[in-house]
């Protein structure tokens, strides 16, 4: 009889904490889809290496590199202006992401375009980010998700900060899968209300969530649509 009551109430212990598991993990931000998927949006190469930006033939490393595209170019400006190529995205697979129509943005490198691959291929999506406008990262890529992600006072996801620090994960249409890595002193963490679904799954000090509204011009402000 002891023995009886003993595994039942070890039974109970183990569902209870498996409970806030389960609910953490449904929690979460949603990951990307599986496979290729279909996206429309523009991006930015946020590559520092001088060497560039490989541009391969699939979504992966064991592709065959087809060409690259260039690093951030500072401005002799103070403080510098960060000129990043500018591509536009039309699939996803796997954290990479098909892109096209490479160029530099002429009004912020004061400079002549640079040479680089203007055809179609995949790069790393730890290379690419977004401006968003959306002043609420969402679970999933749906206007009616929960936010996870919140500005104060309508704050919007186009600033330096975001820009600099983004990297993306995964898209569905015209929403991206984002995640930020902020530095713990930017003034832009108090300004943000992150709920801990934002966090589950991604490394500490990082977060993520789904955003819309994508702005594929760095030097002003856009309707994001």
């Amino acid at each position: 009889m002891l023995r009886r009551e003993a595994l039942a109430a070890g039974l109970t212990a183990a569902l209870l904490l498996a409970v806030p598991a389960a609910q953490a993990q449904s929690e979460a931000v949603a990951p990307a889809p599986t496979g290729q998927v279909a996206c429309s949006f523009g991006a930015f190469v946020s590559e520092t290496d001088p060497e560039g930006l490989n541009v391969r033939a699939g979504p992966g490393t064991t592709h065959k590199v087809l060409g690259t595209l260039p690093p951030v170019k500072l401005s002799g400006d103070d403080p510098p202006v960060r000129a990043m190529v500018e591509v536009e995205v039309s699939a996803g697979a796997n954290g990479w992401f098909r892109i096209a129509k490479a160029r530099d943005n002429e009004m912020l490198t004061d400079a002549p375009p640079r040479p680089m691959f203007k055809g179609s291929g995949w790069v790393s999506g730890r290379k690419l980010t977004v401006k968003s406008q959306a002043t609420a990262g969402r679970q999933r890529s749906d206007a009616k998700a929960p936010p996870v992600l919140s500005g104060h006072d309508g704050a919007s996801f186009d600033g330096d900060a975001f820009v600099q620090n983004g990297r993306l994960l995964g898209c569905s249409g015209k929403w991206v899968l984002v995640e930020y890595g902020l530095p713990a002193d930017s003034e832009v963490l108090s300004g943000l209300e992150i709920k801990p679904a934002a966090k589950a799954g991604a490394e500490p000090g990082r977060f993520r969530a789904w955003v819309d509204r994508i702005c594929a011009t760095q030097e002003t402000s856009c309707d994001g649509g």
